[in-house]
């Protein structure tokens, strides 16, 4: 049994380094690429810690000393959790600003698992509540905020691939992030043997979803969804239509937005405008992404929504109509809702648009390539 357990850590580390070693490889200066890179490294730092850490319940010829990189391996495995966070909010938070709040809470919750040992005096009353369970709290608040930026938009996002991979990095947080933190550093004692155990079977899941990754996984499409930021940014060439069904599909969708302006609807869904156009909701998706660039469905009525705002900002006969009015003239229900999407896309508040005597272009609508014979 021992040499099975080793086994398992062996197989898991070396899953992890290739794993991160692909994706680094592939795309060297994506964030996404980095943090998930940097992720496998402390996932074999937790491995080869946790064999030192349960070293009472491992025969000697299996456990691994780490002399003086104890405090080290320990900071490297402690940053999964922010780490996970920060990757959700690059990958599926289809937004420019991360709250300040939360890195500071980063900040703190690392403190606490390392540098505060060497500032604690020895049988402090505290210890536990401040080198366990408020760490832990913390490393479960960021897991919550990773699902929850998982979650928020995933209906509206367009990338099929994507839609996917918010599915898999769900259960990847629940296993490693707030199971091993709830179960290993809280519910179940350290000095239980069930801890171990529970340990080794993460230790199997975490495995089981590496491998998966490994031969499912092709880096040269891994642009397409880590980075949305990325591929919107290459999306301003115009596509090139492949067939008369796919124009006439997008010919109608212009016609919705550029005529009828179906965008100032305050509560349309992509199912909604599926059925106008007269296509499966998958198909309108994919529609929209491939022909039009758009990795994201509210990016993509946000677009239109502030384009159309900045017009009317502009415009010298409504300078008395307020903010709020346009607001809802474009779509939006709510004049923060309407703030943040203008930020998201001007990087500066409508009224700050408003006062300026030269004010930059609003964004440009996508280009459409005619169609193909």
């Amino acid at each position: 049994m021992p040499l099975l357990f080793l086994a398992i850590d062996v197989a898991t580390i070396v899953c992890n380094a290739l794993l991160g070693a692909r994706i680094l490889a592939s795309n060297p200066r994506l964030r996404s690429a980095q943090l998930i890179a940097l992720i496998s490294f402390n996932s074999i730092c937790y491995i080869v810690l946790g064999r030192y850490d349960y070293r009472y319940w491992i025969p000697a010829p299996y456990h691994f000393e780490v002399g003086g990189w104890e405090a080290i391996l320990n900071f490297a495995r402690n940053l999964t959790p922010g780490l996970f966070m920060v990757l959700c909010f690059t990958m599926f938070a289809d937004r420019r600003r991360f709250p300040r709040w939360l890195l500071g809470l980063f900040a703190v919750q690392m403190f606490l698992e390392v540098p505060v040992h060497w500032l604690m005096p020895a049988g402090w009353q505290f210890e536990f509540l401040a080198t366990q369970t408020v760490p832990t709290v913390l490393q479960t608040v960021f897991a919550g905020y990773a699902i929850y930026w998982i979650l928020a938009d995933w209906r509206a996002d367009l990338v099929e691939t994507r839609r996917l991979t918010r599915a898999l990095v769900v259960f990847v947080i629940g296993l490693n992030i707030i199971a091993s933190s709830l179960l290993l550093r809280v519910v179940i004692s350290p000095d239980n043997i069930a801890n171990y155990y529970t340990h080794v079977a993460l230790m199997v899941g975490n495995l089981a979803v590496v491998s998966f990754l490994l031969l499912r996984l092709d880096g040269r499409d891994l642009a397409r969804y880590l980075d949305p930021v990325h591929a919107r940014a290459q999306s301003t060439v115009a596509p090139k239509i492949a067939d008369l069904e796919t124009a006439a599909f997008l010919s109608r969708l212009m016609a919705l937005l550029e005529i009828e302006h179906i965008y100032r609807r305050p509560s349309l869904t992509s199912k909604d405008l599926a059925n106008l156009v007269g296509l499966p909701e998958y198909r309108l998706r994919k529609l929209i992404n491939e022909e039009l660039g758009y990795q994201n469905f509210n990016a993509f009525l946000h677009e239109y929504r502030v384009r159309e705002a900045c017009q009317q900002l502009r415009d010298p006969g409504l300078r008395r109509i307020p903010i709020l009015t346009i607001a809802l003239s474009v779509g939006y229900q709510s004049i923060n809702t309407f703030n943040r999407g203008f930020r998201d896309f001007m990087d500066m508040t409508p009224s700050a648009y408003r006062s300026l005597e030269t004010v930059p272009a609003p964004p440009a609508p996508r280009k459409v390539a005619p169609e193909t014979e």
